[in-house]
């Protein structure tokens, strides 16, 4: 099990996204099978902001304090979206045989978006789009 913590020790980059460094709450998720649509408030500014996920592998929502190993100040960056490099979900994931996308190349990637009190990792196949309402 040790090995396990050692192999999923995320890392983490920065998403730029130039709206705002405070953290959102999220307010609704959307998935139509061609798009997952996350729509945001922030307490500093008074319009919703979309976060649109094209080619999507999953998704899945989890309160921040079942992601403890993220809050480790030698993983934490700015922003409010991350890009998992390592020792995330899809690593996770990557452990059962019978996880196919693991065999598709490196055409994914991992995202976490950063909410109050929820939090969503998405595995896509491109960066999300940040959309403004303004």
């Amino acid at each position: 099990m040790e090995d396990i913590q050692k192999l999923l020790k995320p890392k983490v980059a920065e998403f730029q996204t130039p709206i705002t460094d405070s953290n959102p709450e999220i307010y609704n998720i959307n998935y139509d099978l061609l798009t997952l649509q996350i729509t945001l408030g922030f307490n500093d500014i008074d319009r919703p902001i979309y976060v649109i996920f094209k080619n999507v592998v999953g998704f899945r929502v989890l309160d921040e304090g079942n992601l403890l190993e993220f809050w480790d100040p030698a993983v934490r960056v700015p922003g409010w979206i991350w890009k998992i490099e390592s020792g995330g979900w899809f690593e996770l994931e990557k452990l059962r045989s019978g996880f196919l996308a693991q065999h598709h190349g490196d055409s994914h990637n991992e995202y976490l978006v950063l909410g109050i009190n929820d939090c969503i990792s998405v595995i896509a196949e491109s960066d999300p789009i940040i959309i403004d309402s303004e």
